[in-house]
């Protein structure tokens, strides 16, 4: 599992971070680990979306970062490093999704509304019943979110969930910023829509449980 309260990616200034990145393409194996401590929690976020499984998630970003780290010494520093290093580890999920065969279906509900209260909203006190409710939630979401095309969920992911900008995530998938924001709509369509039926098929199941 990732580190509960690693540094945000922004934490180090743009010469230390590059100062880490020429030490790591040196072989250096404690600079790359201070490289992973700042991204690693967002990687396996990534990785949540294409596993149900948290332990599964958690072996998805390690195998990410190991190609990232076989791949540091080819860093030119011609874009941004976490555009680079998200680039890999997309490719690096879509080849999972491809050795499983996985297969996609549509899917449900804006992530802004969602995902922006569970992951950044301040802690506060619940009851247990209440935390039941929020953990039912938080799966059915997850849940939904695995049903959506992974060429929607991806770009879902990193900006609601990420908050990167539509400028940002057109370099890591590499595609013209029009397809990115025509792929966060069609993407939010698709969740809202498998939330709703996510949410269908657990009631049909808890009413026939009742029933017995």
């Amino acid at each position: 599992m990732p580190d509960s309260h690693p540094p945000p990616a922004d934490a180090l200034p743009g010469h230390q971070v590059a100062a880490l990145v020429a030490r790591a393409q040196q072989g250096d194996v404690a600079a790359f680990e201070q490289l992973v401590l700042l991204y690693q929690n967002k990687i396996y976020t990534l990785a949540r979306a294409f596993t149900s499984d948290p332990e599964e998630a958690s072996d998805l970003a390690q195998e990410a970062l190991i190609k990232v780290y076989r791949s540091i010494g080819g860093f030119r520093f011609q874009s941004s490093l976490s555009t680079w290093l998200f680039r890999i580890v997309k490719n690096a999920f879509l080849d999972h999704v491809k050795s499983r065969q996985s297969r996609q279906s549509q899917a449900e509900q804006r992530l802004e509304e969602t995902f922006e209260h569970e992951l950044r909203a301040e802690p506060v006190e619940h009851s247990a019943e209440e935390q039941l409710l929020r953990a039912e939630e938080r799966a059915e979401l997850w849940e939904a979110l695995r049903r959506v095309p992974e060429v929607y969920r991806t770009v879902l992911v990193l900006c609601d969930m990420q908050g990167w900008s539509y400028e940002e995530i057109a370099a890591v998938v590499e595609a013209p910023l029009g397809t990115v924001k025509s792929r966060l709509k069609r993407g939010r369509d698709a969740l809202r829509q498998e939330l709703l039926a996510v949410r269908a098929r657990r009631e049909q199941s808890s009413h026939r449980s009742s029933q017995r």
